[in-house]
């Protein structure tokens, strides 16, 4: 049984989501000055969809047999190259200024989540003290 609901199963997977595209937006500004480094982007969107098994995305694969093939997510399957920067004379495609930019917009919808996730439990809290 789940006590916490789709609400708090949601926003874990999205502070999960962020945290990946958090570890590749600062891989890219690592690799900004490395001759031929593609900038690789999250397919952020995507990937909450196929979480939360919207139709029309790729949903979750069910092996119901021991016999079948193993068709689970890999975790590379959702990083993507990011071709909206043109490569320069040495291959390298990352923008610093725009990396840094994603880096932080990134940061700040994660501790946005992270702060509704801390609601949600100081609401919990409060049904408990009340004796919900």
């Amino acid at each position: 049984m789940k006590i916490f609901g789709p609400t708090l199963d949601g926003m874990e997977k999205a502070l999960d989501l962020r945290l990946k595209r958090h570890a590749l937006l600062s891989s890219n500004v690592a690799n900004s000055e490395t001759p031929g480094y593609k900038a690789r982007e999250l397919d952020f969107a995507g990937q909450l969809q196929k979480a939360f098994g919207v139709p029309g995305s790729a949903s979750p694969t069910l092996k119901t047999d021991l016999r079948h093939m193993d068709l689970t997510i890999t975790e590379g399957e959702h990083i993507v190259l990011d071709s909206t920067v043109q490569p320069g004379a040495d291959g390298n495609n990352v923008d610093l200024d725009i990396s840094m930019g994603k880096l932080s917009a990134n940061g700040r919808a994660y501790e946005s989540a992270a702060g509704l996730v801390s609601q949600q439990f100081k609401f919990i809290k409060q049904f408990i003290r009340r004796g919900g």
